[in-house]
Order: C-alpha cells, then structure tokens, then sequence
C-alpha cells in the first residue's frame, strides 16, 4: 500500500495548485490549473464553484496515495456564502480593482477611517470581503442569506461539512478586529450584510475530519484532517522556512514583503496605531502557525502592471528580457508611472526593452522601501528570503541582485504557499512538532548572478 501523503492546495489568482508531500518533506507530485476568470465590462469576476471545482481536480489528479491532512491557502478575499441547499453559485469580484469603493466611503463616513483603520490594522479597504461582498449584494442582490466562507472555508466546508475560518484570512474581511480578535459585526451590518453571518475563527492548525463522497473520490483517507492554513503571502513564508527575524519577499502578482513580530512582549494598540501612521500600505496579520502578528508592505503589483505592460508591447516577456540592458538606479519610470499600469492604464513612453528593464529596476527600488520599514517595524536583522513566480524572470533577478538587499536567500522549495499550507496540515497531525520543522526546506545564499539561476534552476 502506498504511504499516506499530506496535501497542499492553493488558491491564487493565476493558478490554482495542489501538491503532495510524504513525511520526508518531499514532494511526490504536483497539479496545476488555471484559475477561472470571468472577464466583464465592470471586472474580472471569480467564479466561486467552478474555482473549486479545479481545486477538485487538481488534487484527485495527484495520485500520490492515501491523503492524511490537507491544508488550504488562498488569495482571501473571494468566497461564497454556505446556504442551507449548499454552496451559493457566485461571482466574486477580484480583488484588484476599484469595486466597493462606494461602499467603503460610506463605512468610513459612518464610523471614521481611522478608526477602522486602527481596529483592523488597515485590512479595511476596497480590496476587502465586506467592500466587495457588498457591491456585488447591492449592485446585482445575488448573495443569499447564510455564512460567509472564503475559498478555504468553501472547500472545507465541501470536505468536512463544518463551517469556520482561520484569523489570517479573517482579517481580510475587513472587519475583524486583529487584536481582540472579534468580527465588527456593526460595520458588517451596516455595509448591507446583516443577512450573512461570518463564519466563526478557529486557533492555527484547527482541523475538522475529512467525510463524504467528495473526499473519497479525491483521496482523503476516512478522517483525514481538513485545516485552513491562512492567507497565501504568509503561509508562503512558512513554506519558504521564513522565520522571525528574516524578511519574507514574495515576487509575484502582488509583491508582498513580510516580517513576523516577537510574541513577547505582545504588540499593544497604540504600537499597532504607531506602526500604521509610518506608512499607508503597511498592514499587519498573523503568522499561520502560532497567530503571531506579522508586517505586511504591500504597496506594489508588478504583476498587474507587467500584464498591462505586455498587452501594449511588440515583443513577447522572454524577448523583452533578454534585450533588457543592465539594471540602473536611476529608471526612468516613476511611481506615478507604476501605479497606472497597476490600474490598467498605459504609462508614457514607448514599450521596448529598456522600458522593459526598467520597469523591473523601479520595482526592486520600491521593494527596498518596504523592505527598510518592514525591518524598523519588526526588528528583523537577518536574510531577505525570495521566492515566488517573478524568479524566473532573469532579468528581474539581476536587477535584485545589483540594486536589492545586502544578503539575499533564495528559498529552492518549489510551491512555497502549497509546502506552507500542507506544513501546517502536517503539523496538525503531529508529523513534525510545527510547521516551521517541517523537512526538506533548502535555501540558498546569492552573491552572483550564477549563484541566483542555479538556485532558481533547483526550485523547478
């Protein structure tokens, strides 16, 4: 018989993965599918059911023997409201645009944008579930009485038939209080919302047992222990083997830098209000295995802004890298420029392979800014560990090797955010004593431009 595995699944906004790991830490097998998208006029919408229904067959595609625990990580803010007939079939609007706006503005006039801000470390935001959850209720009256589930607690609930969510994701509802850790049920309310309840927080590493004819078909073995794991850029870091002290820098879509805090003493409220006055895009979170607050600077997309970028350009991404000259200081795009072609507008200026490479020059000298306030803030001395999909642009490694962090770690573990989500499931089952033991993570130091492709050479 084979040995039993545990399984990761991860949600993003691209793709959408399940991969398998053995009590080695190894990974014995990997499934990938697109992430549906349904493209309007007003947004790309996700398409709740049928993002699941991918997660099914990636992981029933895995085939790498009896499932033990499986962890789950996703995107955040998207999900679906459980209804006494199951699932509702919605279309959640994404995250990265401007929908909700309205919704937030009124909130804010309601109950004031600093106090929001402070009891939700700025998770209160267009980007959130209650901002987004509410446009699509009042613009369309598509979202039915019953309790809000992100994408893991969807899937969950599919698997074990219990409703619940974990605090890192919670947060990204945009109304949950990070250090009372409670839901603002009066601005939930207020925002249109008061016929959905929101599902209730469980500690890290909560699992309800696996039943029902979905989990056999995919896998699970009778119990098999369902947790959700947290929000992807986080579990990602523990995936990577980030611990506290280090600098997390995930080059992706959305290019988050992450720091975790020391535990003790705890972080206070006018520490937390302190913090988030530095800087408009720092928000705060919770490291998936222990629920200790963590750093988030998230102000770059470079993901969105490269997709905008290649839409107006001649050349393909590989020819527009290799024609890339060497990386400069001194880009000549600003961050007015950055932040159009995050939106989906076309910056000034031609669309050519030196716009090409500055483009990922500017991006490294921005990542620098929240690098040096993700390190004040946590007191974190140590290596900045990069990972993610951004890696195998090479001219986007040269230019974090020339102009980025002193000392640099590539993590080599492929599919950081499924080995963090499948670490925490693992741990859960007492595998190994927490996530962050979890075997096989490797990370490698980068001085030279050899050293950095072998290393992302190792990952693939």
């Amino acid at each position: 018989m084979a040995s039993q595995v545990v399984v990761g699944v991860d949600f993003g906004s691209s793709r959408i993965k399940a991969a398998a790991y053995d009590a080695a830490g190894e990974m014995v097998a990997l499934e990938a599918r697109e992430t549906p998208v349904v493209r309007g006029a007003a947004g790309d919408d996700f398409p709740v059911l049928d993002l699941l229904a991918a997660a099914h067959d990636a992981v029933a595609a895995l085939r790498a023997g009896p499932v033990a625990a499986v962890g789950l990580t996703s995107m955040g803010e998207t999900g679906t409201v459980v209804t006494p007939d199951g699932l509702a079939p919605l279309d959640f609007p994404a995250w990265y645009d401007d929908r909700g706006a309205d919704v937030a503005t009124a909130l804010e006039d309601r109950f004031g944008a600093t106090h929001l801000r402070d009891l939700t470390a700025r998770h209160f935001r267009t980007t959130s579930t209650v901002t987004k959850l509410a446009h699509a209720h009042a613009s369309r009256g598509c979202v039915p009485p019953g309790a809000f589930v992100g994408l893991c607690g969807a899937l969950a609930f599919q698997l074990t038939g219990e409703v619940w969510q974990e605090a890192g994701l919670a947060t990204t509802s945009g109304v949950y209080d990070l250090l009372e850790r409670r839901y603002l049920s009066d601005a939930w309310v207020a925002a249109g919302l008061g016929h959905v309840t929101l599902a209730p927080v469980r500690p890290p590493g909560f699992g309800a047992p696996a039943d029902g004819e979905l989990a056999r078909s995919l896998g699970l073995s009778p119990g098999a222990r369902v947790v959700i794991a947290g929000h992807d850029h986080p579990v990602a870091a523990v995936g990577s083997g980030v611990r506290v002290g280090e600098v997390f820098d995930s080059m992706g879509t959305g290019e988050a830098i992450i720091a975790a805090l020391p535990t003790d003493p705890p972080l206070t409220r006018a520490q937390l209000v302190a913090h988030l006055d530095r800087d408009t895009d720092l928000t705060f979170e919770l490291w998936p295995s222990t629920g200790a607050p963590l750093a988030v600077w998230e102000r770059m997309r470079p993901g969105l802004a490269m997709r905008t970028f290649l839409d107006g350009a001649d050349l393909d991404r590989q020819a527009l890298d290799d024609g890339a000259g060497p990386p400069s200081a001194t880009p000549d795009l600003t961050a007015a420029d950055l932040g159009a072609l995050q939106e989906g507008r076309s910056a000034v200026g031609p669309r050519d392979a030196h716009a090409w490479g500055d483009l990922m020059d500017a991006y490294v000298l921005l990542a620098n800014e929240g690098e040096a306030l993700a390190r004040a803030v946590s007191g974190a001395a140590g290596a900045t560990v990069l990972t993610g999909g951004g890696l195998r642009s090479r001219r986007w490694r040269e230019a974090k090797l020339a102009l980025g962090p002193r000392a640099i770690e590539v993590s080599t573990v492929p599919e950081a955010a499924t080995r963090g989500c499948a670490a925490v499931a693992g741990a859960s089952i007492g595998w190994w004593s927490g996530a962050e033991e979890m075997p096989g993570r490797t990370r490698v130091p980068v001085r030279s431009s050899r050293e950095m492709d072998a290393a992302v050479g190792a990952t693939s």
